[in-house]
């Protein structure tokens, strides 16, 4: 990268630069007539110069060649000018006094825009430059890079050099061009005044930037620790557990409170000084208005300059502040943004870059791998630079099945983790050399090897996304339109620098073609047989049934969802869950399922409607009033508190059965004993008094005690319970209520809760509740193992696989896949490595999250084929075995013995040869 940023920002905007710069030179003739008409129109008009008689007239915009007496010996008058009388000239040089005000400020608002623009394109560019060096990293430097540091320096601290990118070389010139239309216009009406000028400017200039000198420190000192600072609160996020865990909590906020404290210092500072620099400088320039007023006056009274030419040195002086006082700044800000980026190219600086064209979108269909990999004489180096193979000789064929047992063996972990890495570029050898097809493998460009050799090991980060996302992330090598891959050749950008302009990210980015299927629709078959190689295809569907899909979108599917419902019932003896669920009927009380959800008999499409909020909704409680429910349900919530109070209240803080009871903590009861005793006060200061919840305000506001009570008998179900406050009477008072709350919805617009309907299928219900259409019984043992049984078998049995498949697909994994499970993650990576059908798969220490019989029974399945469905795919594996059960499945097998690899091969049972190796 270019190291000097004036250099970087000419390279890339030359021409607009140049632009720029014609116009601001433009501007300059205007600038000056607008300092000269002011002086006309006093000493013309105002005072009468040239007006000696009422009805003389002067002419108005006379042109006349220039030079012409130089030339021709006389004047030659291009154009006589209008004829006006005092009162007409007045006007006229007024109107022309403010056109040239609108044309400068139209000037200044032109090249302001422009410059703004050109800001943004050249920190585009220089972000996005910045970026492509971190992803031409080796992977040894992002072992020691802290992630929020460069996104703090790509986001944050190259932010200000878009600001100055148009003020790099149009600022001073424009500055530069007023101040000397300027200082040229004082000695144009006092040569002593110009001077002067002169010589409290220069002092300016002197003084001002030495000054500021320390200023460039502070801001150098300011922006590291503020990067730090980011690194530091990134690393505080990532290990939130250990801190927790470990009481380390008050040390962290002392380190952070110490760094905000050198924050706080170094900026205390830069104000400091900055403000004194502003208090001189703006001291020196009242100084020289003391100064014009002082001498301009004195010259008016002794005769030597006439109040026109004073009023003129004082305007042109009012504006010389401005240009002198910006060029003093923009000095300033050169000199910070220089170090700001010169910081910002060490920080990115390495030596060891992945050469750009390695990296280089193909425009041809990629080759297949051929011959394997020859490693010759290589020497690796683990993470801390200790030496764990040396001199090692080993030829790797194309179809070759070799696995590496480490046989729990540290050294032997070490040494076939940094093989199985060197394989795919993740460690560059020390020594010797490793060939892919006869060509150093370093010198594959990424779209050979990122697509024919397929990787996983036990890493388990993912991007925030749904796991479709994730899963297709490898597949997106390059755009499949011709028109989007022509984006990438080189163009000019910004008018100077010609530049890599990446293809959008919203195009086509997956080869059909390469993967041997022709649509979507395959693809989406191809997705699911990997995902049933890599053993998450049941996993996924279970996503899928706790997930929701829009019918407006996939109306076959939800239609199908209804059917599988009715199936579901009708088949619930054959499939061994008879009686395990209570089916939602309009007409009965489901003892299952919630006092809340019994009356609200749905799903709340708007948040309002929701059992939670049932006390402040005024339409639940005029009904609920009407059906003589509110007194015996808040009468039930009273019961159901001092209930929990009862069981609970004695309980230790870290009692045990805080963690089997749901919805029951110890936080919990300590505020219902909070709430019970207030109410019980109350009722003996005021048996009469109802507390009701603040009105007036917008927004939800807190509920008060007695609604806090009554609300805890609408997430109260008697079959879970079993504290024998709910009777039948009140069952079938909730019934009534239910048929009046639905009678009353059904009166409003925009009906607020969708009703559960045996013939419909509910948009803002999970697919497994739509399938239920009830609850699973409480008192079955392992119920709800049953019935998730059942309902995958009757998945399978129905045809709906593929739509629960994509249901489950689009499941949002969370912040780096935290959702899912470690097993989930890991058969994750293994299902991307054989999603874009590679020619070696190389699985290092992969599925260590599982049992060693989980591990065979998926390594099996790769084995076996990895597609059942498509025998021309056998790719070629380097496995690094947790266990040597598999070991026998292999042709070759690598073990690690007296510090060397021993090899077997399976066809030469009795031989061995040795792999030279050494810690």
């Amino acid at each position: 990268m270019e190291r000097n940023l004036l250099k970087f920002i000419w390279k890339n905007s030359r021409l607009k630069q140049v632009w720029l710069l014609f116009v601001i030179v433009a501007s300059m003739p205007f600038y000056f007539l607008s300092l000269e008409i002011p002086k006309q129109i006093v000493n013309g008009p105002i005072q009468g110069g040239g007006f000696d008689a009422n009805d003389e007239t002067q002419p108005f915009l006379r042109l006349s060649l220039p030079f012409g007496e130089a030339m021709f010996g006389r004047e030659i008058e291009l154009f006589g000018g209008l004829q006006l009388d005092r009162i007409e000239m007045l006007v006229a040089l007024c109107l022309l006094f403010m056109a040239f005000v609108v044309l400068n400020g139209w000037f200044k608002l032109y090249t302001n825009t422009y410059k703004g623009k050109l800001g943004e394109e050249i920190l585009r560019q220089l972000r996005y430059t910045l970026l492509d060096r971190v992803l031409r990293y080796r992977v040894a430097r992002f072992r020691n890079l802290k992630g929020a540091e460069v996104a703090s320096v790509i986001k944050d601290e190259v932010e200000p050099l878009g600001e100055f990118v148009g003020d790099a070389y149009s600022l001073p010139l424009f500055l530069g061009g007023q101040a000397i239309t300027g200082l040229l216009f004082l000695f144009l009406q006092s040569v002593y005044f110009g001077l002067l000028t002169i010589a409290i400017v220069a002092f300016q200039i002197w003084l001002i930037p030495r000054m500021r000198r320390k200023l460039i420190l502070l801001g150098r000192q300011r922006q590291l620790q503020a990067r730090k600072l980011a690194g530091q609160v990134a690393e505080t996020v990532d290990m939130a557990p250990d801190i927790h865990v470990n009481d380390m909590s008050n040390y962290t906020r002392a380190r952070h409170f110490g760094l905000l404290q050198n924050i706080l210092d170094i900026r205390f500072e830069l104000y400091q000084r900055k403000f004194t620099v502003k208090y001189v400088n703006n001291l020196l320039m009242q100084f020289l208005s003391f100064l014009f007023y002082l001498l301009g006056g004195y010259f008016v009274i002794i005769g030597r300059l006439d109040i026109g030419q004073l009023v003129a040195v004082i305007a042109a002086y009012k504006d010389l502040p401005g240009p002198i006082k910006g060029l003093i700044d923009y000095d300033q800000i050169r000199l910070m943004n220089e170090a700001r980026y010169e910081q910002t190219i060490d920080s990115f600086r390495d030596d060891g870059l992945i050469a750009p064209e390695l990296q280089n979108m193909p425009q041809q269909a990629v080759p297949r791998l051929e011959t394997g990999y020859d490693l010759d004489h290589v020497k690796l180096d683990d993470e801390t630079g200790r030496t764990v193979l040396e001199n090692v000789r080993l030829h790797v064929r194309l179809g070759d099945w070799l696995a590496i047992v480490t046989q729990g063996d540290d050294a032997a972990r070490a040494a076939a983790s940094v093989f199985a890495g060197a394989l795919v570029r993740l460690v560059l050898p020390t020594s010797g050399s490793i060939l892919l097809d006869g060509k150093p493998l370093d010198d594959h460009p990424e779209s050979l090897t990122g697509r024919r050799i397929g990787y996983a090991d036990s890493n388990n980060y993912f991007p925030s996304g749904t796991i479709r996302d994730n899963l297709l992330m490898v597949l997106k090598n390059r755009p499949t339109d011709e028109k989007q891959r022509g984006s990438t050749s080189k163009r000019p950008t910004t008018g100077g620098m010609v530049n890599h302009v990446p293809p959008s990210a919203d195009a086509d980015w997956i080869d059909y073609k390469d993967l041997g299927i022709d649509d979507k629709a395959g693809l989406d078959a191809h997705v699911a047989r990997v995902l049933d190689v890599a053993g998450l295809t049941r996993q996924i569907q279970d996503l899928g049934l706790r997930g929701t899909v829009d019918p407006a979108k996939n109306r076959e599917f939800s239609d199908k969802i209804v059917e599988v419902r009715r199936e579901f019932r009708e088949n619930a003896a054959s499939l061994g869950v008879e009686g395990i669920v209570q089916s939602f009927h309009p007409d009965l009380f489901n003892s299952q399922a919630t006092v809340g959800e019994n009356l609200l008999f749905g799903t709340a499409l708007d948040p309002s409607w929701a059992p939670s909020e049932f006390p402040r909704n005024p339409t639940i409680l005029a009904i609920l009033e009407r059906n003589g429910l509110r007194a015996a349900i808040q009468e039930m919530g009273q019961r159901i508190a001092e209930a929990r109070i009862e069981l609970f209240g004695d309980l230790a803080p870290d009692s045990k059965i805080f963690e089997t009871v749901a919805d029951v903590t110890y936080e919990e009861i300590v505020r219902l004993k909070e709430i019970v005793a207030r109410l019980k006060m109350a009722e003996r200061q005021e048996p009469q008094r109802q507390e009701v919840a603040p009105e007036g305000k917008k927004g939800p506001q807190k509920l008060s005690d007695r609604d806090e009570v009554f609300r805890l008998a609408f997430d109260y179900c008697e079959a879970q319970s079993r504290f024998g406050v709910l009777d039948a009477e009140t069952e079938a008072k909730i019934l009534a209520a239910r048929n009046d709350l639905r009678q009353e919805i059904a009166g409003m617009a925009d009906a607020p809760v969708f009703f559960h309907d045996p013939d419909r299928y509910n948009p803002t219900a999970s697919v497994l509740d739509n399938i239920l259409l009830g609850r699973i019984s409480s008192t079955v043992a392992d119920g709800k193992e049953k019935v998730l049984a059942a309902v995958q078998e009757l998945v399978a049995r129905t045809g709906i696989s593929d739509g629960l498949l994509h249901a489950g697909l689009s499941f949002e994994m969370g912040n780096g896949g935290r959702r899912l499970s470690d097993q989930q993650r890991q058969k994750l990576h293994v299902a991307r490595a054989i999603l874009k059908k590679p020619d070696v798969i190389v699985f290092n220490e992969v599925l260590g999250a599982m049992d060693s019989g989980g591990r065979r029974e998926i390594m099996s399945r790769l084995l076996d084929g990895p597609l059942p469905d498509e025998p021309d795919f056998r790719p070629g594996f380097v496995v690094v075995l947790l266990d040597d059960d598999l070991a026998e499945r292999f042709d070759r097998v690598l073990t690690y013995s007296n510090g060397a690899f021993v090899e077997t091969r399976r066809d030469e049972p009795q031989s061995s040869e040795m792999v030279d190796a050494a810690k």
